[in-house]
């Protein structure tokens, strides 16, 4: 039996999304904030609709059918398409705006570039909020599935497929010796110093190589990492009243230095700039408030390449 689009219930489409994505009708239901009862019925309708399972049971989850397969990225599409249909406003109005962006971040872009974008966001666009997520290994996935608007990564780490994804260069930046001021009293950072010292680092999600690993091992150093963390400003903390060093950025290190009594040193192991860049789906490209968002991102970080100090000023 061939569907027919004008005997299909548009309104089944979040719920075949949701069960395609979440594979549990329980959970469905609960995404959609509807009964569970509401979600076995709508997954009767859908099948009859089909004339298909799209769901089966396999153990103790539900996993799609061929079928199932073949719907979940295109119904995903179209109701993107139709929220960004619905919320898009011809004339656009930041003072007027109720918008609500997802954001995946590193700690470090967030504490450098953030501050300058959100005091100009507040006053220009108070209806405007922005849910600032962790960066993970899936953040393309979310660009793609829609969970995500926007990411700022480094642009080593930007994928190679690039039809669907828009980048722009945000800053740049370099990286600096962090050491406890009080236990190091040092002017400078040797190379062999530097190798010799206890180092603290970051390790990245699924042991993917940072750009200090590349650089150490391009340099052919190996120097003992004693302590790991997932972000950089952690680094920071942890080196306090330790003899341990830290490689970081140096926006970053001014940032949080002074507080915490950290001296800067220039590393001695050239490591290279570290772009960050803003990521999109080319879907938002002509979505208003997203350009709005996007163009704050990249006037605000102009300023910080035009004055270095202008971010820890904020």
């Amino acid at each position: 039996m061939t569907p027919q689009l004008n005997h299909f219930d548009l309104n089944l489409l979040r719920a075949l999304d949701a069960l395609l994505s979440e594979r549990s009708v329980t959970r469905a239901a609960e995404k959609l904030y509807v009964s569970q009862q509401a979600m076995s019925g709508s997954l009767k309708r859908l099948r009859e609709y089909f004339d298909d399972d799209l769901l089966v049971r396999v153990g103790v989850r539900l996993e799609p059918t061929p079928r199932g397969h073949a719907l979940l990225e295109p119904v995903r599409e179209v109701l993107l398409k139709i929220g960004l249909a619905l919320e898009t406003m011809p004339e656009f109005d930041a003072a007027r705006a109720r918008r609500r962006f997802r954001i995946a971040m590193s700690d470090d872009a967030a504490l450098v570039a953030l501050p300058l974008l959100l005091r100009r966001l507040v006053t220009e666009a108070p209806g405007i909020v922005c849910d600032v997520l962790p960066l993970g290994d899936a953040a393309f996935v979310g660009l793609d599935s829609g969970d995500l608007d926007l990411i700022v990564l480094p642009r080593k780490t930007q994928p190679e497929r690039i039809d669907t994804i828009r980048c722009v260069p945000l800053y740049e930046d370099d990286f600096v010796c962090a050491v406890d001021a009080s236990v190091h009293t040092i002017d400078a950072m040797t190379a062999d110093r530097y190798v010799s010292l206890p180092h603290a680092a970051v390790r990245m999600v699924q042991g993917h190589p940072t750009i200090i690993d590349e650089a150490w091992a391009r340099h052919g150093i190996a120097p003992r990492v004693a302590v790991t963390s997932r972000s950089f400003s952690g680094l920071m903390f942890m080196i306090a009243g330790t003899p341990l060093v830290a490689t970081v950025q140096r926006r970053l290190a001014e940032r949080l230095g002074g507080p915490l009594s950290i001296r800067l040193l220039p590393c001695p192991v050239p490591i290279g700039p570290l772009v960050q860049e803003l990521s999109w789906h080319v879907r938002s490209d002509a979505d208003p408030a997203h350009r709005y968002l996007r163009e704050l991102f990249v006037t605000t970080a102009l300023g910080m390449r035009r004055n270095p100090g202008i971010d820890r000023a904020a």
